[in-house]
């Protein structure tokens, strides 16, 4: 046990413990013949042991003062899972339907609403994964660092799922998501979920640091496209291929040059982001190990508790004394 101390000057009140040893604080009768008691055994080590009591409730509160704590610490877990940073795209034509009519921030059928449900049903049937999550517009947002706490998860994939803003820039938010894995040890599958409904020109140099990213970082890529009818198709070529105003189709064409293992969604509509989403919980399911961080355990509570129990303990043996002789 890792135990550590709030005010550890408080301990230095333990000194007090040595009272209940040389002052018991019971009623002393006097006697005219006290050598004509016999000796009671059973009385001398029932004294001994209330003084002992006394000491330990002593010991207890001056304790529970020093605030008696175990100290947060990371435990080896061992599952069958994967490391997912959820992308998110945040952008304002996540405002619209699949239809491409704008709906705003409330409604329950625009993509950004429909996509928010259904990753937060995926990470609550997802049980024994590690999730993170960063959003994305023009710049990327850290949202949840990689954990375990599905509930603190979904949360925050439900707080997304309102009005989004800006432009989409995928760029900046696939290198914060591929800085999730680093520095980290490979124990299990990694990948990036992007879940988009549209992209942006992306700069070769910006293009080579995250492909580097991609292949040191040992991570697979799965994009959720959300598109309507007025988007491009990512497998057929465009009559008049140009970044500027086809720039889904030349992202994908990058993806699949990353040299990881990448797979594409289209989705047009609710049913098949849901698909989509079952399809990806056939996959990564390797073996998973994982450091899990334990939180701070307050132990005070223990030692007012020992201490109250002992002090009832004397409070029964104080009524119980004899305060005079009986007549």
């Amino acid at each position: 046990m890792n135990l550590a101390f709030s005010h550890p000057w408080a301990l230095g009140l333990a000194v007090l413990a040595v009272i209940p040893a040389t002052r018991t604080g019971q009623t002393r009768l006097h006697h005219p013949a006290l050598m004509l008691l016999p000796q009671d055994p059973f009385s001398q080590w029932l004294d001994r042991g209330l003084r002992a009591l006394g000491s330990f409730a002593a010991l207890c509160l001056a304790t529970a003062m020093a605030g008696p704590h175990q100290a947060e610490q990371w435990r080896e877990r061992i599952g069958t899972g994967a490391h997912i940073v959820i992308l998110l795209d945040r952008s304002s034509s996540m405002n619209e339907n699949f239809s491409g009519r704008y709906l705003g921030g409330k409604a329950n059928d625009s993509k950004n609403a429909v996509a928010s449900r259904l990753l937060g049903e995926f990470v609550a049937r997802r049980d024994k994964d590690l999730f993170g999550l960063v959003a994305f517009s023009a710049a990327p947002i850290y949202v949840m660092p990689l954990t375990q706490d599905r509930l603190a998860v979904q949360t925050a994939i439900a707080s997304l799922g309102r009005r989004g803003h800006g432009v989409t820039n995928i760029a900046p938010g696939l290198a914060m998501a591929l800085d999730y894995f680093r520095g980290r040890p490979v124990t299990g599958s990694r990948l990036v979920l992007l879940v988009s409904d549209g992209a942006a020109r992306t700069e070769a140099e910006t293009g080579d640091m995250i492909r580097q990213l991609f292949q040191d970082e040992k991570v697979s890529l799965y994009w959720i496209y959300l598109r309507n009818p007025k988007s491009a198709s990512l497998s057929a070529p465009p009559r008049n291929p140009n970044e500027s105003t086809t720039p889904e189709f030349f992202l994908h064409q990058y993806f699949q040059s990353l040299g990881v293992p990448y797979r594409a969604y289209e989705a047009e509509n609710p049913e098949a982001v849901q698909q989509a989403i079952r399809d990806l919980e056939q996959l990564e399911n390797d073996p998973l190990h994982y450091l899990e961080k334990q939180p701070r355990r307050d132990l005070t509570g223990y030692c007012l508790g020992a201490a109250l129990a002992a002090l009832l303990v004397l409070t029964v043996f104080r009524a119980l004394e004899v305060r005079k002789w009986p007549e």
